[in-house]
């Protein structure tokens, strides 16, 4: 009778000084500078807004696919592709959060003059990066997916889909995969 007793004593000790330790280490995590949360215990990659303002450069090496698994699937088998080279595009103070997850989205324009020819969003949490790029000749948007480095300001990626503008309104309306990915890197600067 008396270990009965004894453990039923013990256990709300040891259950309140484990939330007291969670709690004390839940608040430790997060730092507040400069009006932005940034969450120091590994689930956050530091990002802040003013890391996705600026020029981004945006470099292809040339190469070519066809479009599959189109949701209008008349565009299936179209032949698409990027020449090699590099394109900036200006993001100014047109990045803010989402409004569906934890990320900042930022447009840009470019030698085309669309307000949306770069569209980008990149995870507060992780750094992984969706970059949309304008394509002139084919009227769509290049898809690319990678993981920003704050600290060299690079993004390496692997661009799988396009998003095709087939009623030239300015906006996506067609997304379809590629049938090989390209590769292209995305160079920030302030």
């Amino acid at each position: 009778m008396r270990d009965r007793e004894t453990s039923v004593s013990v256990a709300p000790r040891v259950t309140g000084a484990a939330v007291a330790v969670l709690l004390a280490g839940f608040l430790s995590g997060c730092d507040r500078t400069n009006g932005d949360t940034i969450v120091v215990n590994g689930l956050d990659c530091g990002l802040v807004r003013a890391d996705l303002t600026g020029t981004w450069t945006v470099t292809f090496s040339a190469a070519g696919a066809t479009l599959t698994n189109c949701q209008n699937a008349t565009f299936n088998g179209t032949a698409v592709g990027v020449g090699s080279g590099s394109t900036q595009y200006s993001v100014g103070q047109d990045v803010i959060a989402s409004p569906s997850g934890s990320a900042f989205t930022a447009l840009g324009v470019g030698p085309n003059a669309l307000a949306n020819e770069l569209m980008a969003s990149v995870e507060a949490d992780s750094c992984l990066a969706l970059v949309q790029v304008w394509d002139q000749t084919d009227k769509g948007w290049v898809q690319c997916l990678g993981t920003l480095d704050r600290t060299t300001r690079l993004i390496s990626t692997v661009c799988d889909a396009m998003d095709l503008d087939t009623n030239a309104d300015g906006q996506p309306d067609n997304a379809c995969d590629l049938s090989v990915s390209f590769r292209a890197s995305v160079a920030l600067s302030p």
